[in-house]
């Protein structure tokens, strides 16, 4: 396995993650925590093997690049027709029921003028809560955006600086480096979750066998992103009105990984002609396999892509339903670990400047 010859210390991706997280502008931040992710990618992918595939931060990148739009509020032309009409469709049906129901008494006019209120009524509220929600969401979705990078991103800058300053890569050096994770599970705190990830990483970098590789580096994704989501349940479901969760999921959330166009309310796509990349068609690894099958597992009843769509967002089982299916679809594709912005884009942002044109 190829390793650079020398690599950042920690207190350069301490001074990465801190720069991003503390930058004042969100635009910026969110650029700088894309690009983030993007260097710590690349510098696990030089641990594990490029052969390995893809990892959390490879992920990360396309995640990170999504949140922006909403942290910059983009996209809010698009989201005011699509919920003005179905508000105004609600309203209006429902101004026609009370209407028809008064008509039994009044005469039938008080149907048309119900109906007409109801529809206006309906989209001037659908258009009000859009804006408070747009503007929490961009709030939210910038905490979250530092939590993943501060909370996952330290644990892979301890990782990657250690496994190249350790003499020796021995089980004993490894149980003192798994020290530095916090005990207990996700949702009290702990990043139980996180250090089996790291435990999957460290295999996946010490194997030659590659089909092991491969799936220990799967195995660590899913494990990061379970992680990950848990942490963020209370930011997805606040960012995301109960009213419009349904909507907003099927019509709105679209996202790229790198050319690829991709939509959570559809099914994970077949690629190549391959339901998953050729690697992780049949998983051998047992405390994997009963991670996704198993009778508390992200994809009981799965192993195929069709109805891996989502329907609502908000719903932690949904969500990791869609995700394991996408990283195990797309773990060796190369559009995945392509840069997210032009090289010139990249470095603007590296010198702390928003760069012009599309992101």
């Amino acid at each position: 396995m190829a390793l650079v010859a020398t690599a950042p210390d920690l207190a350069y991706w301490n001074e990465l993650i801190g720069n991003a997280v503390h930058e004042p502008n969100r635009t910026l931040s969110n650029l700088k925590v894309t690009r983030a992710h993007y260097l710590l990618s690349e510098a696990l992918r030089e641990v594990t093997g490029l052969e390995a595939g893809a990892n959390f931060h490879t992920w990360a990148v396309w995640g990170s690049r999504k949140a922006g739009l909403t942290i910059r509020e983009e996209g809010l032309d698009r989201a005011m027709r699509e919920v003005s009409i179905i508000s105004f469709c609600t309203g209006l049906l429902t101004g026609f029921l009370v209407g028809t129901i008064l008509s039994l008494w009044l005469p039938w006019w008080i149907v048309i003028t119900l109906s007409a209120f109801g529809g206006i009524c309906g989209a001037a509220t659908g258009r009000h809560w859009l804006k408070i929600g747009r503007r929490r969401a961009a709030e939210l979705m910038l905490v979250g955006n530092h939590i993943v990078l501060e909370d996952i991103g330290g644990q892979t800058a301890r990782f990657v600086t250690w496994f190249y300053e350790v003499e020796e890569h021995t089980d004993e050096s490894f149980a003192e480096f798994l020290k530095g994770f916090r005990p207990g599970p996700t949702e009290n705190g702990g990043q139980d979750l996180l250090r089996r990830a790291f435990q999957q990483y460290y295999r996946a970098a010490l194997t030659e066998n590659l089909d092991e590789k491969r799936q220990a580096g799967y195995f660590a994704n899913c494990l990061a992103i379970l992680h990950e989501h848990i942490r963020l349940q209370p930011y997805i479901t606040g960012s995301l009105p109960w009213i419009v969760r349904r909507c907003v999921t099927y019509r709105l959330m679209r996202f790229d990984v790198g050319p690829l166009r991709l939509a959570v309310g559809d099914d994970v796509p077949c690629l190549d002609g391959l339901d998953y990349a050729e690697c992780l068609q049949t998983l051998t690894d047992p405390e994997l396999k009963e991670f996704l099958f198993g009778p508390n597992g992200l994809d009981r009843g799965g192993n195929k892509l069709e109805g891996t769509k989502t329907n609502d967002w908000t719903r932690l089982p949904q969500r990791m339903k869609y995700i394991v299916n996408l990283f195990r679809a797309l773990h060796l594709h190369p559009d995945v670990v392509s840069l997210p912005y032009s090289q010139q884009q990249m470095e603007m942002v590296s010198a702390g400047r928003i760069p012009p044109g599309p992101l």
